[in-house]
């Protein structure tokens, strides 16, 4: 049982570091869309180079790797 628990706690450790960014695509800079008339726009969180913080872009329609729903996910 004890066995068992370590392998899964292993797996998530090793599942969740592979998923982070590394600190070059969150550097990556957010390029700035024009939406078509009708795009359903969101409101983004992302990371600035110049303040070196998380910060929210509103209106944006476009997708990329180092754009987040929720702020709590930019770490």
């Amino acid at each position: 049982m004890k066995a068992a628990l370590v392998a899964i706690f292993f797996l998530a450790a090793v599942a969740y570091s592979m998923g982070r960014l590394t600190e070059q695509q969150c550097r990556t800079p957010v390029p700035s869309s024009m939406c078509v008339e009708d795009a359903k726009t969101r409101t983004i969180y992302s990371f600035n180079n110049n303040t070196n913080k998380c910060e929210r872009v509103q209106d944006s329609c476009g997708e990329g790797i180092n754009q987040f729903e929720k702020k709590r996910l930019l770490h």
